[in-house]
């Protein structure tokens, strides 16, 4: 999968360093469509009010809401591969009072085990982007927390943003509101992977799209 790849092409121009403990697989009640896993026990709560240890999902056409507290969240999306040239695109509104937590789009090997190597494609409420990987238990930091003056940080009201991944040329692309953050060679390896979000502990999010995107047109050259 991606990181394999990412483990070779991009080893000699990033740092690695620990980004996070191990998540924790949960088996209780899942939103339809999508499975779950915390980065620790956590309570899915019943309507409005939050307590410390709880988490929320909320069905909210278009879309959903999730809230979390102390514990962030992995989503996937169930039956559902992506190969060859690909992308994901996330319409989702960040609300006030957001933690420093990253927010994005998650992708996973569907030929490991659970969680063995994965990747996440982040923003956090200052508008900078990020590069995080899971690779055999190991988190590293794949690139380091970037910014684009193009890319304003969020307001403190409720703020619409875009986030996309693009699998393509070679490359994985990660935008924001339609401005490029980063890309990073993949080494031209195939892969068949499992596409998700990560929402990260103390922050308030609806998700209005999750759209997964065949390219047709011929890819950008890099």
């Amino acid at each position: 999968m991606i990181a394999r790849c990412l483990g070779y092409a991009v080893a000699t121009v990033v740092t690695i360093v620990p980004v996070g403990p191990a998540l924790a697989s949960q088996a209780s009640q899942a939103p339809a469509g999508w499975t779950y896993r915390l980065d620790g026990a956590q309570e899915l709560a019943d309507g409005q009010d939050m307590a410390p240890g709880q988490w929320r999902y909320t069905s909210m056409p278009p879309g959903w809401h999730v809230t979390t507290t102390e514990q962030g969240v992995l989503l996937f999306a169930q039956d559902r591969a992506l190969t060859g040239r690909w992308g994901i695109e996330v319409e989702l509104f960040l609300f006030p009072n957001p933690g420093e937590a990253g927010l994005g789009v998650v992708v996973e090997a569907a030929d490991r085990p659970e969680g063995s190597l994965q990747l996440q494609f982040v923003m956090r409420r200052d508008g900078a982007a990020a590069l995080l990987g899971r690779h055999d238990g190991v988190d590293s930091m794949l690139v380091a927390w970037t910014s684009d003056s193009a890319v304003a940080a969020h307001t403190g009201d409720v703020d619409k943003f875009v986030l996309r991944v693009v699998h393509d040329a070679g490359a994985l692309a990660f935008s924001i509101n339609g401005h490029e953050m980063f890309a990073v060679p993949t080494g031209g390896e195939g892969f068949q992977a499992m596409p998700g979000l990560r929402v990260g502990p103390g922050l308030n999010v609806h998700v209005a799209r999750f759209d997964l995107i065949t390219p047709l047109a011929p890819p950008r050259r890099r």
